[in-house]
């Protein structure tokens, strides 16, 4: 395959881009901004602008896409709303109608959010994981740019026979990533103070996924059959680690790789409401052929010895 990585200077897409092309893929990144990483070819680029994203697919002879360019997270520019829905809606349909009109041979996977079920699946996910199928209730600004997104890829399934599919990749973690995330939080805190200092509802379980798991995904996600996709016309599939650990099993984690660690109970708000608590993978199970094989443990293992 011959794959345009968008949003490639990102944790997903730079680490992606690493994998795949290990994995023997020619591997093509885009990015607003200058490469920053090595490995594969970059084209600087804004993923609002079809015309230059058209010319980049015929340019490369890309075979297929994986779409993670774009406002990334919950945590980034969520009050700024009109600049969120601009670069992730714009960009997504300009992407699509790209790929339609080169006539883009492979598929384009999505990268979509848990961030799509929002707060009213919060306590609905304590007692039964959600369902691909679910109602999607986004209830901030990121995950409802990614209800649309995905609503957009249908339609060009539907109306175009665009070869697409979504992920709705859960909270990443994992060496290397830059913007928030509570586990490496807790390890910073660990080696530097040695005390980690609980949020509030940190005995609630989260859908923690290690980045290595979502590279896994995602070339399963390029290279299952299409006509296992979508018996269910949704299209897309939850990608999520195993257990939903919650952050006092997590801050475990952490004291049995630095002892001598204590940990206590704070005031601070949970950064992770709004948000699914657990998800099943049933279904991509079944069609992607792929099962998370990362634990907690294992996952803050490697995230400490990455921060020695």
């Amino acid at each position: 395959m011959r794959i345009l990585v968008t949003g490639v200077n990102g944790f997903i897409g730079r680490t992606f881009a690493a994998f795949a092309g290990e994995r023997g893929h020619h591997v093509v990144g885009a990015d607003i901004g200058p490469a920053a990483a090595s490995g594969w070819d970059h084209h600087e680029l804004d993923v609002r602008d079809a015309d230059a994203l058209r010319a980049l697919l015929q340019a490369e002879s890309i075979t297929d896409i994986v779409h993670g360019g774009g406002i990334s997270g919950p945590h980034v520019a969520n009050e700024n709303p009109p600049l969120v829905v601009d670069v992730n809606l714009v960009g997504t349909v300009g992407l699509f109608e790209a790929a339609r009109r080169v006539g883009l041979p492979g598929r384009v996977v999505l990268l979509s959010s848990s961030s799509t079920y929002g707060r009213a699946w919060e306590e609905r996910s304590l007692t039964r994981e959600c369902m691909e199928t679910d109602a999607l209730l986004a209830s901030e600004p990121y995950g409802s740019s990614k209800v649309a997104s995905e609503a957009l890829m249908r339609a060009y399934i539907d109306q175009f026979d665009l070869d697409a599919v979504a992920l709705r990749v859960s909270i990443v973690y994992g060496p290397r990533r830059t913007t928030y995330c509570g586990i490496t939080e807790m390890i910073t805190a660990a080696r530097t103070s040695g005390v980690i200092t609980l949020h509030q509802r940190a005995d609630q379980p989260l859908p923690w996924v290690h980045i290595s798991d979502v590279c896994a995904v995602l070339e399963a996600a390029l290279t299952a059959p299409r006509a296992d996709l979508g018996a269910d016309g949704v299209f897309a599939y939850n990608v999520t680690g195993p257990g939903h650990p919650t952050f006092v099993q997590i801050a475990e984690a952490i004291v049995a790789e630095l002892p001598g660690t204590t940990v206590e109970s704070g005031d601070e708000p949970d950064a992770y409401d709004m948000n699914a608590r657990s998800m099943s993978v049933a279904a991509a199970e079944r069609d992607l052929r792929w099962t998370p094989q990362v634990t907690i443990e294992r996952g803050v293992a490697d995230l400490v010895r990455a921060s020695e």
